[in-house]
């Protein structure tokens, strides 16, 4: 009788540690949003080309501000379902946005946007820039 009562003690242990690794697989929500309520605005590319036809130039500042990076990194494709479940899942953090996606934590910081940008300097600039128009 000892026995068996220390064995169901035993499996109820395990029990509750597989519970508890279970639920650390299974990322917190902190979105209140339904997922199928959630809408994905997909920006669309920035044509200069177009925009230079049109008159408005805006070549010459991209490349002066060093953005080319940015805006070319916009076109492509774009996973709506992979940005909803980031988002689902996203805890903003002073330094850091944490999310977990299939699994997988991400996190994007400050460096990572800067990195991903290719801003080289870790200064950044705040106010009026010399020699730019505004």
């Amino acid at each position: 009788m000892a026995s068996s009562s220390k064995q169901q003690i035993g499996s109820s242990s395990q029990q509750q540690n597989q519970d508890q690794q279970q639920q650390q697989l299974v990322p917190q929500k902190t979105c209140l949003i339904p997922l199928d309520e959630l809408e994905v605005i997909c920006e669309m590319m920035v044509d200069f080309d177009n925009l230079d036809a049109h008159d408005i130039h805006r070549t010459d500042d991209m490349i002066f501000q060093r953005w080319q990076a940015f805006f070319y990194g916009l076109s492509g494709p774009v996973y709506p379902d992979l940005v909803k479940e980031f988002w689902v899942h996203a805890t903003v953090m002073p330094k850091a946005i944490l999310s977990i996606v299939h699994g997988e934590l991400f996190s994007i910081t400050e460096n990572l946007l800067r990195k991903l940008l290719g801003l080289e300097t870790v200064e950044g600039v705040s106010g009026a820039v010399i020699g730019r128009a505004n």
